[in-house]
């Protein structure tokens, strides 16, 4: 009685299968999931918006510049246009070198003169041509050329609007410019006479990129790159951005993705309407996700700090849980010894696991007041059952003899009416067979009928199909010489396109003579080789349709001669089929005779039959009595024997269950002897 309990809970549950455990980590998945659900979500729609709030600025910085530099296009068009339509420049540009000149050189000069004064953009190449592309002054005294067989200055003079250069290496200062051409009308403003251009540094657009943006660039209508916010381009370098997807969009702004050495970039770009000039604004991926980044960083580390704190707060709550539990567990594995030790602690406690406690003590009392009352129980069991075998034993061997002479008397009885019984089950068999042969020479009658009807209407459907087959032989003939005769009028039309093909050839040949007088004739024969000419033309035009009709009567050919030879195939079948129905017409009629033999056979078969079927019935209602009365006999000895074994097996039941009674006894007073008197023990 010494014997130490088990510890199960410390032995028997590893740290992993443990409810504390599991508590820790449902608890701290639950603050967790959300969390961290929270935090990618927050990240997502964190980076998501700044990101948008940045390209927005990207396009809104693409179009702050686009507006400045198509301010500066429009501000140099202006003046160009103001000096075009000036009167006097169009009086200078129609006088120009002739004795009728009123406009002074030095009135036009000062004019462009004061066009760079008012521009006042470091630029001071205004330049005056005339429509032959001469230029007459330049504004930088540089040496003067023609430049009609420029591009801008083509587009202004053949379309009167004002045209804008791609980029150009200007050919006297070895810079890259680009060049605002303006068309000059005269006085009725219908005619083009001269141009006003003025050339634009491009380096002056790198300034003013580089003033406006980090990153950025300008590019024409070809794609070259004009002027970079980073960089200035020398003239001889070249950058081509004809392959990106502003080049060929058909939208006048956009935003575009692209790779470069710095990663991916987004470059939003906008058209300038009056050059066609791109103007994009760039940044690069890792630039404008950077404060995204930090921002979800900083909501990541806020995340795990509450993270830490949800664990501690997991451990406080599952340890005040399992305590309730791992005391339970303590006093049960005590039960399962066979001691009743009631929970010390925890009753006090007003939540669940108090009253789990207390429910557990209260059990824990019945239990051992129930054990006890049945270790008394079952001693009084086990005294009662043994006299209650004996007993049994004893009625259980009487009646069994009884039982034995009961049985022997059963088993004569059934095995008669057995017997009996076959002998009827046989004789019904017989009256099966007899009516089954009745139905079925009554069925073969009736079906032998049907074949007759049946045999009769197909040899009348063949007798009609005879006589619609040797129409339709009748019909072929006719289709068949239809065919010959358009074969015959197809070959008389091919002669007549040869004789067609002649008569062209002739036609041919005298045109070619008449060519041949005509040229001897000279300039009196002009009009008549025309003529020839027209009927060498019309000859084989002739000839080339003459050809057309025999290639098309050369296929009709064919095809008729394919038809009449068709035709003589089904023919031929249709004979063929004529003769295989008549032989299928004599037989169906030599059918019809061994039908009616059959259908007279069938009803002397089904008169016999009726006599038999009478006969047996007879026979079988005697061997049913007969057997009824056996049936009966067998019937009350099973009965009897029956009962006699029923009491014989309630007898050796109850024998049975009283030593099943007594083995339970002993069986439990051995399983009752595991509790445990005193607590202490």
């Amino acid at each position: 009685m010494g014997k130490k309990p088990k510890d199960q809970a410390s032995d028997s549950i590893s740290f992993m299968d443990s409810i504390k455990t599991k508590l820790i980590l449902l608890m701290g998945l639950l603050v967790a999931v959300p969390l961290i659900i929270a935090i990618l979500v927050s990240y997502r729609n964190s980076t998501n918006k700044d990101k948008e709030d940045a390209l927005k600025i990207l396009s809104s910085n693409a179009r702050l510049i686009e507006t400045e530099f198509s301010e500066t296009v429009g501000e140099n068009l202006m003046c160009l246009q103001t000096f075009a339509t000036a009167p006097s420049t169009v009086e200078y540009l129609e006088t120009y070198g002739t004795e009728e000149q009123v406009i002074p050189d030095s009135a036009i000069s000062a004019a462009m003169d004061t066009m760079n004064t008012i521009i006042n953009d470091g630029n001071d190449s205004v330049i005056l041509s005339r429509i032959t592309g001469d230029q007459i002054y330049r504004t930088d005294h540089a040496e003067l050329a023609n430049i009609s067989d420029r591009e801008y200055f083509q587009e202004a003079t053949t379309t009167g609007k004002p045209a804008i250069s791609d980029v150009v290496v200007s050919k006297s200062k070895g810079t890259r410019i680009t060049i605002i051409c303006v068309p000059i009308y005269d006085k009725t403003g219908s005619k083009v006479i001269g141009t006003i251009q003025r050339s634009f540094d491009l380096n002056n657009l790198h300034e003013f990129l580089a003033a406006n943006i980090d990153d950025g660039f300008i590019c024409d209508t070809k794609g070259m790159m004009v002027a970079h916010a980073q960089f200035e381009i020398s003239a001889e370098e070249e950058y081509d951005m004809s392959a990106f997807e502003f080049m060929t969009s058909s939208e006048s702004s956009g935003v575009i993705t692209s790779e470069f050495d710095s990663g991916l970039t987004y470059m939003s770009w906008v058209r300038e309407p009056t050059s066609g000039y791109i103007v994009a604004a760039s940044e690069a991926n890792s630039i404008i996700m950077a404060s995204a980044q930090k921002s979800a960083l900083t909501i990541i580390l806020v995340g795990v700090v509450l993270l830490i704190i949800a664990i501690i707060i997991s451990l406080v709550v599952a340890t005040s849980f399992t305590k309730p539990i791992v005391a339970v567990n303590a006093s049960i594995s005590q039960l399962a010894d066979g001691r009743f030790k009631k929970i010390d602690g925890f009753a006090g406690r007003k939540d669940e696991f108090g009253e789990i406690v207390r429910s557990t003590n209260s059990v824990i009392d019945r239990l051992g007041s129930i054990v006890a009352a049945i270790k008394h129980s079952a001693a009084t069991v086990t005294t009662s059952s043994e006299d209650l075998a004996d007993m049994a034993n004893q009625i259980a061997a009487t009646t069994d003899t009884v039982a034995n002479a009961v049985q022997e008397i059963a088993t004569g009885a059934v095995q008669q009416a057995e017997e009996i019984q076959e002998a009827a089950e046989n004789v019904g068999k017989i009256t099966d067979a007899v009516a089954g042969v009745q139905t079925s020479t009554d069925n073969m009658e009736s079906l032998a009928g049907k074949m007759k009807e049946a045999s009769e209407t197909s040899s009348k459907s063949l007798l009609n199909l005879q006589d619609s087959s040797s129409d339709m032989t009748a019909k072929i003939e006719e289709i068949a010489r239809t065919i010959s005769a358009t074969k015959d009028a197809v070959t008389s039309i091919n002669e007549s396109v040869e004789g067609i093909s002649g008569i062209a050839s002739q036609t041919n040949l005298l045109s070619l003579n008449a060519s041949i007088e005509a040229a001897r004739a000279g300039e009196a024969g002009k009009g008549f080789a025309v003529v020839a000419e027209e009927i060498r033309k019309l000859a084989d035009d002739s000839d080339s349709m003459a050809q057309d009709i025999r290639t098309q009567m050369d296929v009709l050919l064919k095809q008729s001669e394919a038809a009449v030879a068709a035709a003589n195939l089904v023919k031929q079948g249709n004979l063929e089929q004529q003769d295989a129905i008549g032989g299928t017409l004599e037989s169906v009629n030599g059918m019809l005779a061994d039908i009616n033999g059959t259908v007279n056979g069938v009803r002397d078969i089904a008169g016999g039959a009726s006599t038999c079927v009478t006969s047996n019935e007879v026979v079988s209602d005697a061997m049913s009595s007969l057997s009824a009365i056996s049936e009966e006999n067998a019937a009350s000895s099973e009965t009897t024997g029956a009962s006699v074994q029923e009491l014989s097996a309630t007898v050796s039941s109850l024998a049975n269950s009283a030593d099943d009674l007594k083995d339970i006894a002993v069986k439990l007073n051995e399983e009752i002897s595991f509790f445990k008197d005193d607590e202490t023990e």
